[in-house]
């Protein structure tokens, strides 16, 4: 669909600043860094084509050493950006509005002549399906964000807090060479917080715990959460609750295949918990909430082979909030819990 509309395709990205996701996807840098956060530049992308990397002249000597996966060439001012730019690409030219600026796009309208389309929708659609190096790095941010909770869990004590526990899960991502797309932490009663911002709260006996995570590896995200009880006992409403939550997981496995109807999974988690008051789950990629969409009782887009989803159902109370969150590459016939 998308080479029905276009020519070709400018990705715009800006080290530290206005980066693209998508960069990521078609571009490899040398250890274990994601290029979209490490260079600046335009990725160009045409049909049967290998990606050109149009790479900004501040760091292209670093870039040429570093990155793979596209051909890179660098200019020294705005006019051979510009016959750049018009050489390698035609008069339909796609962009995606929602990670331009509108001053960046009047300079692409400067720089090059062309009739300019929002193919933000076709590039979503692109980011849907992953190829097995990208499933295989979210697998391993993946099996590694499990360990990181597994560590966490072994520090956890009397007077620790929220905090401490995530840059204990932190430091074991950076000792691993990975990034931290994101870390929740929460005690007691602000496990009921859907997304709760760790505070110096306190762990004390008897208190139920939310950990929610992700390591992100060459820019790909796990998402991960865990719920569990801290002390020897923990309540029989809370028990009750987790078990709950663990067999809506279950039945929305049961049904993990191409060709479910998302909504489907919503209705077989909410027959065991009732409504929750968040997306039942989400694509996994290239961000923690990446494309497919989110996963709800309107959710009319069927499930395709190559998907990868973060289901994730919970149970909130005044008291507690209980959520469960694995990680599932779609099969063909089945599932593999990455």
């Amino acid at each position: 669909m998308l080479w029905e509309k276009v020519d070709s395709v400018i990705i715009v990205n800006f080290k530290n600043y206005w980066t693209h996701p998508l960069v990521n996807k078609f571009l490899e840098c040398e250890g274990e860094n994601p290029a979209g956060e490490n260079y600046e530049g335009m990725l160009l992308l045409s049909k049967g084509k290998k990606p050109l990397w149009l790479s900004h002249p501040f760091n292209h000597a670093q870039a040429k050493k570093s990155l793979k996966g596209a051909r890179l060439v660098s200019y020294e001012n705005r006019k051979e950006l510009s016959a750049l730019l018009r050489k390698n690409s035609k008069k339909k030219i796609g962009y995606d509005a929602r990670h331009t600026t509108v001053s960046t796009l009047k300079s692409l309208k400067k720089l090059i002549k062309g009739k300019f389309v929002d193919v933000s929708k076709e590039l979503e659609e692109m980011r849907e399906i992953k190829n097995e190096k990208e499933i295989n790095k979210i697998r391993l941010a993946t099996e590694h964000t499990k360990k990181a909770i597994i560590l966490a869990n072994s520090k956890l004590k009397d007077g620790i807090t929220e905090e401490d526990v995530v840059k204990i899960i932190s430091d074991y991502f950076e000792s691993q060479k990975l990034k931290t797309a994101f870390c929740i932490v929460a005690f007691g009663e602000n496990t009921s917080n859907i997304h709760h911002n760790p505070t110096t709260k306190k762990l004390q006996e008897n208190m139920p715990i939310m950990i929610d995570c992700g390591a992100k590896y060459k820019g790909y995200c796990a998402d991960i959460t865990e719920s569990f009880w801290f002390g020897k006992k923990p309540s029989e409403e809370y028990k009750k609750s987790h078990t709950e939550v663990i067999e809506a997981l279950h039945f929305v496995e049961a049904l993990l295949k191409e060709g479910t109807k998302a909504k489907e999974l919503w209705k077989s988690a909410c027959k065991k918990i009732g409504s929750i008051p968040h997306a039942l789950g989400h694509g996994l990629g290239l961000e923690e909430h990446d494309f497919p969409p989110a996963i709800s009782e309107k959710s009319n887009w069927k499930l395709k082979k190559g998907m990868v989803l973060a289901i994730e159902p919970a149970k909130y109370t005044k008291k507690f909030g209980i959520r469960i969150e694995r990680d599932y590459l779609v099969l063909k016939k089945g599932f593999e819990e990455l």
